[in-house]
Formats: C-alpha cells, structure tokens, sequence
C-alpha cells in the first residue's frame, strides 16, 4: 500500500509510483437560484494500480458528485471546479475537453447507479454496447464491434448472450440491465473503474452476484476499482481501502478493516454502530442523531458536531483538520486519538 504522509496544510497525500489517479483539494461548488452550494470541500485521496478504495457515506456526503467531476460529467456552469484531478500527468480539470474525452469513458470508466434508467430504451442493447467500439476505436467495423459485444456480454454471464444482442433494455432485469452496464464499462480495458453504487435497488441475492461479478472482473484485468457506497456490508466485503465522507469532506480514511475494526472518527462510529453484527445479537442497533446537514448551510466548525457525543466547545468553533493519527490512517476530528483508542 502507497505511504500517507502529511503535508503542512494538514491534507494528507498519497506518495507512490503506482499511482494511476491522484485528487488534490478538489473543491466542487454549485451556483443555485437560493445561492452558492459547496458540495464537495477540499478533498485530496489517490488510486494506485489495481487499488480498490471504496467512498463511504450518507446520501448528500458528496459522494456522487466528487466521481462526477472526475468523470467529467458535471456542466460548468452550475458547477464549478477547483483543485486538481491528475490521470497520467494530464489535470483532467485544467486540460482542454478533447484531451479528456480520450481519458472518460477509455481509460477511466464508469457504471452509473440505476442501470435502468441509464440505457436507451429505444435502441438495442447490442447497438449501444458495439457503438462503443465504433466511437472510441475509429475503424473498427459493425461486424467486428458486434461480435465484441456479444463476447463481452457472455463475459459477464449473461445467458444466451449473442441472441440477446437485439433484446431491448425493458427486456433484461434490474441485475441483467447492470452487467449489460458493466460490459459497456470494461469495454474498452479502462485502467479505473468507478462504481457509484452499483447494487442499488437489487435484492441481496443479486447484489451478491454483481459484486462478485466486478471482483472476477478486477482480478482477470488488473484494473483499480473505486467503489461508490452507503452500504458498510459491501465495503467491508470489496475494498482495501475506505474513505468516509461527510458534508463534503473526507473525515477518515485508512485500511478498510481497521477502521471497521478501530474507529477514529465519531461519524464512522455511528455509521457502524447502526449496523447488524453477528457477534452482537444482543446489542440494541444505535442510529445516528440528527440529519445531515444542508449543504448551503453548513454549521460552523465541525460539519458533524450538532450530531455529535464527542461535541466540545472546540468543535462548535474550530474545523478540525485531516490529519494522521498513525501510519495509514487519517481522521479529522479533535479527539480523533481518544476515540481510536475506545
């Protein structure tokens, strides 16, 4: 695993030459008719090579949208963009839209989190996988693209995959609509693949599938994953590495079965305490207090401390910077030690 080491801004940075994706202070704020909206504040992570991180955190963390601008699917305006996303020495925020068009969708890929919705139901689902092909690999031809398009379905176990090439999107199920988006996805050999929630809406037993799916996907192409999710289940199952969002700030982040074991912030706390365990049948399940806050009004201080049990008076005041409690592991809270230590 690439080493953290703190810098004097009190950011953390990922330092390694396996690094295929690095974001640093990326700031992603909204102009609305009710005024500004800063959806995501100043977030710095990495992906290195054949990586799985998974972004963790309730719906309105930011989640979403920090993959969005790495994807480049947020319009300018309403968004507007700051800090760096650097792919292959190229900022994808800086650089011109036909210098990122060859990475988005190539070389970064993405699998959006209703597949349903995400397919044209007015074209088949054979055509809009080989269209892939014939847009990003100038050249090749309808044949050719077809055929890689029934291959690809087959490589992710849709039956009878050839003759489903002239199906239509309403003819497949939620889990069949989302490995036709996991095939357009690794179409072309991306080197990254985000997931943004990818189980969503689908019964567990499908969920299951899907997520194994991406794994035998991963170990045969060696691609880094970067998993979008609310559920610490599937983290907890899919990930090395975990980073918690809250209010638009990563408020932890570390190896994923340590903070699943020892967390050191209280919000990742309460995220686990409101989870089923085995191992604690007796105990009653602990929801978070409170809501999220609004994002165009954020308290000050620390975003979480209204919800907060650790909340002191500094919390009201001072935002707590992310800063490293021990190797490879960050948190952003001003009792971060007294909460790791339980």
């Amino acid at each position: 695993m690439a080493d953290l080491t703190t810098v004097s801004e009190g950011e953390a940075r990922l330092v390694s030459a396996r690094d295929l994706l690095r974001v640093s202070n990326l700031r992603v704020r909204f102009q609305t008719p009710h005024g500004d909206v800063d959806a995501v504040r100043g977030i710095s992570f990495a992906v290195g090579r054949e990586e799985t991180v998974g972004i963790l955190g309730e719906s309105g963390s930011g989640k979403s949208v920090s993959v969005g601008a790495v994807m480049g699917l947020l319009d300018s305006p309403p968004a507007k963009i700051k800090g760096e996303i650097r792919y292959g020495g190229l900022d994808l925020v800086q650089a011109p839209i036909r210098e990122t068009r060859r990475i988005h969708g190539d070389r970064i890929a993405m699998i959006n989190q209703d597949a349903v919705t995400s397919l044209n139901p007015g074209l088949t689902v054979g055509y809009q996988v080989a269209e892939l092909f014939r847009v990003h690999r100038p050249g090749t031809s309808r044949g050719d693209a077809r055929r890689k398009a029934a291959e690809l379905l087959d490589r992710v176990k849709i039956p009878s995959a050839r003759d489903r090439l002239n199906s239509y999107p309403h003819e497949f199920s939620g889990g069949m609509s989302q490995r036709v988006m996991i095939a357009m996805a690794i179409a072309l050999e991306p080197e990254i693949l985000i997931a943004d929630e990818p189980t969503t809406a689908l019964d567990v037993t499908v969920q299951a599938q899907i997520m194994q799916l991406l794994a035998e996907l991963r170990e045969q192409t060696g691609m880094a994953l970067i998993l979008i999710t609310h559920d610490l289940g599937v983290v907890a199952e899919s990930v090395e590495k975990v980073l918690v969002m809250y209010a638009g700030q990563i408020v932890e982040r570390g190896p994923t079965a340590e903070i699943i074991d020892r967390p050191a912030h209280p919000y990742t706390a309460g995220l686990l305490a409101s989870v089923p365990r085995t191992e604690h049948k007796d105990r009653k399940l602990e929801a978070i207090k409170g809501a999220p806050p609004v994002m165009s009004a954020i308290p000050p201080g620390c975003a979480f401390h209204p919800r907060c049990g650790w909340c002191r008076a500094a919390c009201r005041k001072d935002a707590p910077e992310l800063t490293a409690i021990e190797k490879f592991r960050d948190s952003a809270c001003h009792f971060a030690t007294e909460v790791y230590r339980g």
